[in-house]
């Protein structure tokens, strides 16, 4: 993984097409007093969304747009595909970063959570970069945040500190669950999702996969846009719980593939408690408190896993368009 390129510099160069492009694809650049370049993708379009799905990824993995059918009707979909899964996914596209900086004029905080390759620099999240094994030591940073709350010349200051690079170099993109840019680029996450639930299981099961995840391929519909953020966070975890598609390529030992097949059982959205309802209205029942959600629904409907070293394929899970139309549709 040492010989992976700088996934900040890969994903500056998208970054930097996104703002040469701004006006085609809907967003709006802004540059700070201290330098750092913020774009506000909220009005963006569905090509934007793609291009910060890819900046998600690092620059290591291609967001394409395509469609689905979902029993006799099609949705606007997302195709992902990556040959580096673990450094784009878990290095870089996961939301592993809570960034809080608190104005001292108002005593309020801006907060988000932060995915893209900054976290490579940043590398707050130390046990999981540990087993990653994987640092990034580019002179700048990519974030992007999910967010109806535009960063601050202050948030930036601390995203650059954090990250250990001139303020000049820091880099980021923001848009809002509801937005356009948000549905696509959260479907954009449907391998990430696999591959983190994967992580958490084989780390429970003393079980090491950091090494043996060769590929990723993932579909996923793009959830229609929704009037208020909490709601539209529960069309576009549905969109990836009930009808995400997931093929894995994986290098595993023989005498080690029935342990892989006993983890990947668990690792579909449907063996989560409380699966079945959409996931607006399960967060809805516990008042919106996260931390009584099974973190095991934050996964895809289907993975399908090749093992190169035995040839055998297994499918774990099934799609469920019943339950994408009935989050998707009032």
């Amino acid at each position: 993984m040492g010989s992976t390129p700088s996934i900040n510099t890969l994903a500056l160069s998208i970054f930097m097409d996104l703002k040469t492009n701004a006006r085609n694809l809907g967003v709006k650049v802004e540059k700070m007093p201290a330098g750092p370049v913020v774009i506000d993708a909220t009005g963006g379009n569905y090509f934007a969304g793609a291009k910060i799905g890819e900046i998600c990824m690092g620059g290591l993995g291609t967001v394409e747009l395509a469609s689905v059918r979902v029993d006799d009707f099609y949705l606007p979909a997302v195709n992902v595909h990556t040959t580096s899964p673990v450094i784009s996914c878990m290095a870089s596209q996961y939301a592993g970063w809570q960034v809080k900086v608190k104005d001292e004029q108002s005593g309020k905080s801006w907060k988000a959570m932060s995915s893209g390759p900054a976290r490579a620099r940043a590398r707050v999240e130390k046990e999981l970069f540990e087993r990653i094994g994987y640092a990034d030591e580019a002179p700048c940073a990519v974030a992007v945040f999910e967010t109806a709350t535009p960063p601050t010349p202050e948030v930036m200051e601390y995203v650059a500190k954090k990250c250990n690079v001139d303020p000049k170099d820091a880099n980021a993109v923001w848009a809002p669950t509801k937005s356009l840019v948000g549905s696509v680029q959260i479907a954009a996450r449907v391998v990430e999702t696999a591959i983190h639930k994967l992580f958490e299981i084989s780390h429970q099961k003393g079980f090491q996969i950091e090494d043996k995840i060769r590929a990723g391929q993932g579909i996923a519909p793009v959830a229609p846009l929704a009037k208020d953020d909490l709601k539209a966070m529960g069309r576009t975890n549905d969109a990836i719980l009930a009808g995400g598609n997931v093929n894995l390529t994986v290098d595993v030992p023989k005498d080690e593939e029935e342990k892989l097949w006993e983890i990947m059982a668990v690792v579909p959205s449907s063996t989560a408690k409380g699966y079945g309802e959409p996931f607006y209205t399960a967060f809805k029942a516990v008042e919106f408190d996260f931390y009584k959600i099974d973190p095991g629904i934050f996964a895809p409907a289907v993975i399908i896993v090749n093992n190169v070293q035995t040839g055998k394929t297994r499918i774990f899970g099934k799609l469920d368009p019943a339950l994408i139309k009935k989050s998707f549709f009032d």
